[in-house]
């Protein structure tokens, strides 16, 4: 995967930033059990739920409704750990753990043989190399879904809507961010399926067209974390 269709897929998991965060006198964080999601397939394409495309200034009741239960959705997380499997457009599966804390502060741990890393500590994101002890900084407001790492969600306010699906299978929505001046546009369809509407699923879009979807699994909301496991160090070098 280019580097730039990595980062852009590793900001983008920002998007399930939970909230508050407490001590935990480990210090590390402990692994969540990776339990598969029964009604879900890890795939390189996103769950059929057919979207409408809308307009932003004329939106339906049906269409703000949908908005609305996604805004309370990330808006009630509290504390959200669990396992993921990321799909690339060539098909490749990588696997591994995140642990997230509202606002903004997040960590993310490829399993091996990928090296990636990310954290997010409430104001910079690091994207870490940890085979090539490497680190890519940038501010949050930089990533492709900032607004969600906001303490408030408001889909119709903060973003870009492009379009909206609900039906049997699920809800979901089309986002697009990003500019010409940021390197491209790019969109984010998040997938809730039924019956609980939980986020499992979301495919990244880059502005060369590639999809990446990623779908989580194993989710834990009670897991507490101290500030530390999320520290990122701006002025070393990664050993």
């Amino acid at each position: 995967m280019p580097f730039f269709r990595t980062v852009l897929v590793a900001l983008s998991l920002s998007l399930l930033a939970g909230t508050a965060y407490a001590q935990n006198e480990s210090g590390t964080p402990p692994a969540a059990d990776a339990v598969p999601a029964p009604d879900l397939v890890a795939s390189s394409q996103p769950l059929e739920i057919d979207t409408h495309r809308i307009n932003p200034k004329a939106l339906s009741a049906a269409d703000k409704a949908t908005l609305d239960q996604i805004d309370n959705y990330f808006n009630n997380i509290k504390f959200f750990s669990g396992s993921f499997v990321q799909v690339g457009s060539d098909g490749k599966r990588i696997n591994g753990k995140f642990w997230v804390s509202k606002p903004g502060r997040m960590r993310f741990d490829y399993d091996p043989p990928s090296s990636l890393q990310l954290l997010a500590d409430g104001t910079s994101v690091a994207v870490r190399n940890r085979k090539l002890n490497t680190q890519d900084l940038y501010f949050i407001k930089q990533t492709p879904l900032r607004f969600l790492l906001a303490d408030r969600l408001d889909l119709i306010e903060d973003s870009r809507v492009l379009a909206v699906g609900r039906e049997a299978a699920g809800i979901s929505v089309i986002l697009e961010e990003g500019s010409a001046a940021s390197g491209g546009k790019s969109r984010i369809q998040l997938t809730f399926p039924a019956p609980n509407y939980d986020l499992k699923q979301w495919t990244v879009t880059d502005p060369q067209g590639y999809d990446t979807t990623v779908t989580i699994s194993g989710i834990d909301r009670k897991l507490q974390l101290p500030d530390k496991i999320f520290y990122i160090d701006q002025t070393k070098v990664l050993k």
